[in-house]
């Protein structure tokens, strides 16, 4: 097994610049791939990299995708430098550093899964955002027919590069913010199993969202209503799924 961390990057450097000596002390390969910051942006972040972790991949967009679009480019890069697995960890500092033994132990016990990490909030989380991702919740429920879901959002994740990039190859998933929840449902979908672990998510108070509230809403709206219809063309086979697992023949 030979893992990576994955940056998205976009316009974050302030941030990453106090995350980036933890993800050193940890001593897995870095890939960083900047969403097309302003070039000023990218330059502080490239110089930042060179300083402090040479050797890091550090590709850039030309013309900003989005962060589910700059995960796949990490994803496929990580698989083509070689890497069976890859941690996704965002650049603005959300995400406790120390959640990434716990993602990386149960990706040895679950090689082939997606290994997820499930959102333990202190008190910066604001009530509307804590509550709004329910909404997403039972949706992806709906979309699977199941609860193997327990969170669709956090963007801490370790995942299998073979099956995920295959995955990529014979579906277009959102590559802005609907990215994070699509990609698993057509990870359940395509019986790629899922494993959760706790992971503690702060907001930090200088922290600023890329979320854009009208655009990035509409199309999460747009990917739900293609994933239920989605669901139900594949109704027979996701029955007959939990069919067969329930008759024991699949665990």
């Amino acid at each position: 097994m030979l893992t990576c961390v994955l940056i998205p990057h976009f316009d974050h450097v302030d941030q990453f610049r106090k995350l980036l000596p933890g993800l050193i002390q940890l001593e897995f390969p870095l890939v960083i791939v900047d969403d097309a910051s302003p070039v000023q942006i990218f330059e502080e972040l490239r110089l930042l990299v060179d300083e402090q972790a040479p050797g890091t991949i550090l590709v850039r967009h030309t013309e900003n995708l989005g962060k589910g679009g700059a995960v796949i480019t990490g994803l496929n890069t990580a698989l083509e430098a070689g890497f069976t697995h890859a941690i996704q960890v965002d650049a603005d500092g959300q995400h406790d550093l120390s959640g990434i033994t716990q993602l990386v132990n149960e990706t040895k016990r679950h090689p082939n899964s997606v290994i997820c990490g499930q959102p333990v909030f202190d008190d910066s989380v604001s009530r509307l955002r804590f509550y709004s991702r329910y909404i997403t919740l039972y949706l992806v429920w709906l979309q699977t027919l199941s609860t193997e879901i327990r969170d669709a959002l956090c963007g801490f994740r370790s995942y299998p590069l073979k099956q995920i990039t295959e995955l990529l190859k014979h579906c277009k998933p959102g590559k802005r913010m609907a990215f994070d929840p699509e990609i698993l449902v057509r990870a359940v979908w395509a019986g790629i199993p899922l494993y959760f672990v706790p992971v503690k998510v702060t907001y930090p108070e200088d922290g600023r969202s890329h979320f854009r509230y009208f655009h990035d809403n509409l199309e999460i709206a747009w990917m739900h209503t293609r994933l239920i219809f989605g669901m139900l063309i594949r109704l027979p086979m996701i029955l007959g799924q939990k069919l067969r697992c329930k008759s024991g023949r699949v665990v």
